[in-house]
């Protein structure tokens, strides 16, 4: 039997809850059933090569037999307001998403549904619609692809299939908690900016931030300072601004250190983008040195 987790792959109609198309994957038919498996205790699967003379009653079908989740009808099945046409995870997605997330507890459920949506879900949507201008700069996890069988080898198509879910599922299950995670942040920190009465913004953690920074549409903020997990404090600069450039030009740390009169700098990248300093005082005082001699050159 194939089988993963609380999937299996059947060839009897009569056993299957849910329906997809044979042949070839993708990653939207692949990821479709990963996610399928979040919502429903077993994903019992029927792939077949048409969906003709089928009795679908009380099964899921999807990415076959233009129904609900399907896309492939004449007009196919609906787009968002930015042109992308769904494809199957995307319209499984709009039906089930917020419901799959109130089941993990996530604090925002709307802000996270949109997130996922526009930061993964619309560009496998995208592509698998052969959108591809909307692609350019979206995530698509299109190794999925790499897992059909080859010309040269000799392995059945479900074993395949079987393969690219276990690779589709630990992406899925990576993602959403990177997702979860950077709303969670985003929230904090745009509610940390409202309050900032600095140029600097002081972090917990090393939190993703470009989103808050983005949203914010802040030009207050020139830095951000986190306890990395390099065991030293970082300070980025935001936007446009950078350090100054005869410090970041020196030729070793400890001019650097001499120039700033700042002991304990670790490290300035040669973009001016980037300093580190092993406490989160010698980080502030490296600000405020930064901001001093910008203003005088």
């Amino acid at each position: 039997m194939d089988k993963y987790k609380n999937i299996i792959l059947t060839n009897k109609l009569e056993k299957a809850n849910c329906i997809t198309h044979s042949g070839r994957f993708h990653v939207d038919d692949v990821l479709s059933t990963v996610f399928l498996s979040k919502i429903l205790n077993e994903v019992i699967l029927l792939r077949t090569p048409t969906y003709e003379n089928i009795d679908a009653t009380n099964k899921i079908v999807y990415d076959i037999g233009q129904g609900q989740f399907d896309h492939h009808q004449k007009n196919r099945n609906g787009k968002r307001p930015n042109g992308i046409y769904y494809s199957s995870i995307g319209l499984l997605w709009k039906e089930f998403g917020k419901e799959y997330l109130k089941t993990l507890n996530v604090n925002n459920i709307e802000k996270t549904f949109k997130y996922i949506d526009e930061e993964l879900i619309q560009y496998i949507d995208a592509a698998d619609n052969m959108q591809t201008e909307y692609v350019k700069n979206g995530i698509l996890p299109d190794f999925i692809k790499l897992c059909n069988p080859e010309w040269n080898e000799d392995t059945s198509e479900n074993k395949a299939f079987i393969s690219a879910i276990k690779l589709a599922d630990e992406f899925w299950n990576i993602y959403i908690k990177h997702s979860i995670a950077v709303v969670e942040a985003t929230q904090i920190i745009l509610e940390k900016i409202k309050k900032c009465k600095e140029c600097f913004l002081i972090l917990d953690a090393d939190m993703p931030y470009k989103d808050a920074i983005r949203i914010s549409k802040t030009d207050k903020i020139k830095y951000i300072i986190y306890k990395s997990q390099r065991d030293c404090y970082d300070i980025r600069t935001i936007n446009s601004y950078k350090f100054y450039e005869k410090l970041v030009k020196t030729e070793n740390i400890e001019l650097a250190k001499k120039l700033a009169e700042i002991n304990d700098i670790v490290y300035i990248d040669t973009h001016g983008k980037l300093c580190c300093t092993k406490t989160l005082e010698s980080a502030i005082k490296l600000v405020k040195y930064n901001e001093k001699v910008i203003r005088k050159d």
